[in-house]
């Protein structure tokens, strides 16, 4: 097995330049600035709007969810029907 000298890639050490932080949008104008904020903060949001609507129309809702949300519904109609009536003034 050979010796792993100074030149072996895992004994050099990887030279990186330090990396700089907001350089680029702190030299710019603040109004250009808050412009291509607004600008990624719509994109991003436009993209949230996109997948939860993906996320809802591909995904079947569970059969308790189904059962619970039509037994709520039969309540809820059956108490506006007594509501709408007069039956509770006899």
């Amino acid at each position: 097995m050979p010796a792993a000298g100074r030149d072996h890639p895992i004994e050099t050490p990887v030279r990186r330049p330090p990396l700089k932080i907001g350089t680029t949008t702190a030299t710019k104008p603040k109004a250009a600035k808050k412009a291509e904020l607004r600008k990624q903060r719509k994109r991003l949001q436009e993209a949230a709007k996109r997948r939860l609507a993906a996320r809802n129309s591909r995904r079947p809702r569970s059969r308790q969810s189904r059962i619970g949300n039509a037994a709520a519904r039969r309540d809820a109609r059956a108490l506006s029907r007594v509501r709408h009536s007069n039956a509770w003034l006899w």
